[in-house]
């Protein structure tokens, strides 16, 4: 090999070094920056190792807006501009299903896709005009993969066009009580419909009523599902990849430009039931709100039982003209709360009526309890008797009667000394002005 070839080698192999060197410390300075993210910033979010040490003014989430309720009542254990107008994107599509199921009487029956329903829609399944499914199906694909225009198919099967079902929808929802929600369509889609809108704390509203319906809360605790167009059978997978928990069951994920990234989850554990709103989050972001919500009331609240109807809680007087009587009031049922031991108050208020009268009985309130939490009557209950009480017999003993009668002779005795003293007296005086 001549001189000049081993100088070109020489160079070549010069140039490559370099660039492997660029290549190797671009490489090192990625999974640095990967390395440091991931210890800097994900850990720390993830590292609730004793959540009870959290205090409450610590947790925080990514979305804008978010709100967990108790599901047996209408207390909010957490939450974050749940007022906040919000777009809610396909977390719409449960109050479309609850809707439907509320205006179907057969949910095998055949609905043929229309033209205004076929296509994908930004959805995995696609639709053919004159294609055959079920409504149950059809529900199935709307809450389980979030199909788009399998809502545009079932609002035209209940109403015969979207508008006209749109209309139930927001009756329903001020039926409700979601006064701060308004919908345009069935699906959440939001690009055409900026006037598409709701709160976290009205969706919560929404969801807890959809919850109650069992085919409802059927459809939406599915991972995944059959369903078959044309008998043709398709797979269908659940959106919401939290229903691999024990504890997550259900209900709706949604996603649009404009609303973020959202979650609608119903949770069951050592029975203690909630519901949490997660709006306007990122893609990782709601599943973390989530959890990080969930898990920190599961580990600060437990369900106490505060008043028992088989204890007496307070007492009352009942009289006549010849007694009175004490007797022990009772609550008319249990009361049990989720209770947070470092940040709950509980007392109580009684009103107890005066003048009571025998006879004392069992169905009649004789007061009330008013059960205050943290400064907010949550509970207002009448107070019973659990015995029927007349006034007390007087009864007379032997001792008694002997020791009344002593009393008696006593007393006609003493009047007749003082008589017989007195009259003596007159006669003596009379007798001394006769003499005189």
């Amino acid at each position: 090999m001549n001189s000049k070839a081993r100088e070109y080698n020489s160079k070549n192999c010069n140039k490559i070094k370099k660039r492997l060197s660029l290549k190797y410390f671009f490489s090192f300075i990625v999974i640095t920056f990967f390395l440091l993210f991931q210890f800097f910033i994900i850990k720390p979010l993830y590292a609730d190792e004793d959540k009870k040490s959290v205090p409450r003014k610590y947790i925080d989430t990514v979305a804008v807006s978010a709100i967990v309720e108790d599901f047996n009542s209408d207390r909010i254990l957490w939450e974050k501009n749940s007022d906040e107008i919000v777009y809610p994107a396909s977390i719409t599509k449960i109050m479309t299903a609850i809707i439907v199921l509320e205006n179907t009487d057969d949910l095998h029956e055949i609905v043929k896709i229309s033209k205004n329903a076929k296509g994908r829609n930004f959805s995995s399944i696609y639709f053919r005009i004159n294609d055959r499914i079920t409504v149950e199906d059809l529900l199935k694909a709307a809450l389980i993969s979030s199909n788009n225009n399998a809502t545009i198919a079932l609002a035209e099967h209940v109403s015969g066009n979207e508008k006209d079902f749109v209309k139930l929808m927001n009756q329903k929802a001020k039926e409700i009580g979601a006064l701060n929600t308004n919908f345009e369509n069935t699906n959440g889609l939001d690009s055409d419909n900026p006037g598409h809108r709701s709160t976290a704390k009205d969706l919560i509203k929404i969801a807890k009523y959809c919850m109650s319906d069992s085919k409802f809360r059927e459809i939406v605790s599915l991972k995944e599902a059959n369903i078959y167009i044309n008998d043709e059978e398709i797979i269908i997978k659940n959106t919401n990849s939290l229903l691999d928990g024990d504890f997550i069951k259900g209900i709706k994920t949604g996603y649009t430009n404009n609303a973020g990234f959202c979650l609608m989850t119903y949770s069951e554990k050592e029975n203690i039931e909630i519901i949490c709103a997660i709006m306007g989050s990122s893609l990782y972001g709601r599943n973390y709100d989530t959890l990080r919500l969930i898990n920190w009331i599961y580990d600060n609240y437990e369900y106490k039982k505060i008043i028992s109807k088989e204890e007496a809680i307070v007492s009352a007087k009942a009289s006549d003209m010849n007694s009175n009587l004490n007797f022990d009031l009772f609550p008319e049922k249990d009361i049990s709360i989720l209770f947070n031991d470092s940040e709950d108050n509980i007392y109580f208020d009684f009103d107890i009526n005066h003048n009571i009268t025998f006879p004392v009985s069992e169905n009649k309130s004789y007061g009330e309890l008013s059960v205050f939490l943290n400064g907010h009557r949550i509970e207002k209950l009448n107070l019973y008797s659990n015995n029927k009480i007349n006034s007390p017999k007087i009864e007379i003993t032997y001792f008694e009667s002997t020791y009344e009668k002593l009393i008696e002779y006593l007393l006609i005795f003493t009047l007749s000394f003082y008589f017989s003293a007195f009259a003596f007296i007159i006669i003596k005086n009379l007798i001394r002005l006769k003499s005189n």
